[in-house]
């Protein structure tokens, strides 16, 4: 019976066999469908990592370059750099002293300027009516550094450099402050010797980006010399040294504090190496980072201290003495015409102090007790000299007036009171003494 059924079931059974290849071939294409779908989710999630990575580098140099960015903003003074340049003595009467200024460098752009507050001008049409008045016009100039350095060893004069540990602040404060100065407005200032010069400038600029360091230093203790003594120390013995110490008066002789001391560059030079300024750890450092020289001189080396020159001036005195002398055993006339020419040319002296005290803004030439020797009364007393004979009452009188003011300035010289002029009094005493005396007992 079943053989005979079969017939009849054949194509349910063939049916049934493709549902079966179609389900299984289903399968595979399914299979195959999610074999393929998992390959593309792969790459797919491959991609996405790769894509991930490269943004998040792409964020951390965004986030780099705004943290850059940022600190760049919070210190803009961190490019530059600030340094003291500092010029030994030279040749000519203003270059006696030394020299300054003020460096600034950036390392960004390569710029170096040096800043000198000691320019002026022979050309200047008012130069002489200023000088003579005492109110010489100096000015600060911006200039290359490296032409600066050029010329000062071309002159032979030594160059160094201090370079400062400020901060970035302190540097950015210090760059706009000596940029508003060098303005054309601004740039100009009555000069003085000894409180407002080159090196004074140089020490106030420094001292205002550093908060008043310098002066709350130095500003409280002595230096141990006067005015007088920085000025005899770095001029020597010449012409120059004489006419400083006859024509300096009393204030030049207080003690200076360690502050004012720094009118001089080279003193400057040194006091800096003292100072200590705040670093970043609370604790504190050496203001003066490094140091270099950049050309020595082929110079004598600067006096540390004046040196004493009594017994040159007193052996001067002495020659002139022997040489009025000798005009006189000469001839009558020769020793008037020696004798009015030294007269005359002390009441010359006195003059110029008299003029200088009186009608100038030489302050440092005001209280000059070597008016008691060098006075315009010599003049008069030429004409007295002059003439032959016996004096008469009058004329006596007078030169006894003179006498007793010479005399009393040496001995106010010699001993250093008010005024520490010994040299100057011990180069007249002899002269004047002579010419006074021979007057006194002429026939």
């Amino acid at each position: 019976m079943s053989f005979a059924r079969a017939p009849v079931d054949a194509p349910y059974a063939l049916q049934e066999d493709h549902v079966i290849e179609h389900r299984v071939l289903e399968a595979a294409v399914a299979n195959r469908g999610r074999a393929r779908e998992q390959a593309l989710a792969t790459r797919a999630l491959g991609w996405a990592w790769r894509q991930g990575v490269a943004l998040a580098l792409l964020l951390a140099l965004v986030c780099a370059g705004r943290a850059r960015a940022q600190s760049s903003a919070q210190a803009p003074g961190e490019q530059l750099e600030v340094y003291l340049m500092t010029m030994g003595p030279g040749d000519q009467v203003w270059e006696r002293f030394g020299h300054n200024a003020v460096g600034i460098r950036n390392r960004k752009t390569g710029a170096d300027v040096v800043y000198n507050w000691g320019v002026f001008d022979f050309r200047q049409t008012d130069f002489l009516p200023r000088f003579l008045r005492g109110e010489m016009r100096y000015s600060v100039e911006a200039y290359d550094a490296r032409a600066v350095i050029a010329f000062y060893r071309d002159i032979n004069r030594s160059v160094s450099v201090q370079e400062l540990a400020l901060t970035p602040a302190q540097r950015v404060a210090l760059k706009e402050f000596v940029e508003w100065n060098a303005l054309e407005a601004n740039k100009h200032y009555r000069y003085d010797y000894f409180v407002d010069n080159c090196s004074t400038r140089a020490r106030d600029a420094l001292d205002k980006a550093l908060g008043g360091v310098l002066r709350r230093q130095f500003a409280g203790s002595g230096s141990g010399r006067s005015f007088r003594d920085e000025a005899r120390r770095l001029a020597d013995a010449d012409v120059l040294y004489t006419g400083i110490d006859i024509g300096l008066g009393a204030p030049s002789d207080r003690e200076m504090t360690r502050h004012e001391a720094l009118f001089i560059p080279m003193r400057l030079q040194e006091a800096l190496r003292e100072v200590q300024v705040p670093d970043s750890n609370g604790g504190t450092r050496p203001l003066v980072a490094s140091e270099r020289e950049l050309f020595r001189a082929a110079r004598p080396a600067e006096l540390s201290a004046p040196e004493n020159h009594q017994g040159r001036y007193a052996l001067i005195g002495l020659a002139l003495t022997c040489g009025l002398a000798l005009a006189a055993r000469f001839s009558p006339r020769a020793e008037r015409v020696a004798a009015a020419a030294w007269c005359g040319l002390a009441g010359l002296f006195g003059m110029l102090l008299v003029l200088l005290w009186g009608f100038t803004q030489h302050t440092w030439a005001y209280q000059n007790m070597n008016l008691l020797y060098f006075n315009p009364l010599w003049w008069g007393l030429a004409w007295v000299v002059w003439r032959r004979g016996a004096l008469g009452p009058r004329a006596r009188a007078f030169v006894g007036v003179v006498a007793g003011l010479a005399l009393l300035g040496v001995v106010l010289g010699l001993l250093r009171t008010p005024q520490h002029s010994e040299q100057v009094a011990l180069l007249v005493a002899w002269p004047h003494a002579w010419v006074l005396a021979r007057r006194w007992r002429a026939k």
